[in-house]
């Protein structure tokens, strides 16, 4: 029997030369947020040019394919970056889904790179504080545009109205004008 860790079951991403692991599978409230923004996203998107994907696709941010990520949803909009291999491109918005083992590289590593290679739009989403993290790309930094949380019914109840009114039930994405989405179809 073996004690290593057996890597093969493993995807990996690449960032700065650096190998990162990531877990073969995702827990479920995960993958439904995965699925949930995946929805808003494809809705949105029928007949439209941009594409939606979830983390099935290989994205390679530069040209020498030393930056490989595979973003939880990415919405890609360039149609001559789609190659056999995945995505060589920047896609125009990218939504990391927060677990024990990435919180680190979403928030830090994850966000630089995205910065970087000038992303326009990137969600971190919090699934056990049902938070959603807004940052937009103006000037080449990105901007807390907003934080959108999700509350439950016993929120409500330990907080007066005016305290509820500051919780914005829905937003709207920088690069897609008509597309409001709401914060409970996420967390649903």
């Amino acid at each position: 029997m073996s004690t290593a860790v057996d890597y093969k079951h493993y995807r990996e991403e690449i960032i700065d030369g650096k190998v990162y692991y990531m877990s073969p599978s995702a827990n479920p409230i995960h993958g439904r947020i995965i699925g949930n923004v995946y929805y808003v996203f494809k809705s949105y998107l029928k007949g439209k040019t941009c594409q939606v994907f979830t983390d099935t696709i290989d994205v390679y941010l530069d040209d020498k394919k030393e930056d490989r990520v595979i973003p939880d949803v990415s919405v890609l909009c360039n149609k001559d970056c789609f190659t056999n291999r995945g995505y060589e491109g920047v896609p125009s918005l990218v939504v990391e889904v927060l677990s024990p083992t990435s919180v680190s590289r979403d928030r830090k590593i994850k966000f630089n790179l995205y910065e970087k290679y000038g992303v326009k739009e990137y969600w971190i989403i919090d699934p056990v504080n049902k938070v959603l993290e807004q940052y937009v790309l103006i000037d080449g930094k990105y901007s807390l545009e907003g934080i959108f949380v999700k509350l439950e019914e016993y929120d409500k109840e330990r907080i007066n109205e005016n305290e509820i009114s500051e919780f914005k039930s829905s937003f709207k994405t920088s690069i897609f004008d008509e597309l409001v989405v709401a914060v409970d179809d996420i967390f649903e």
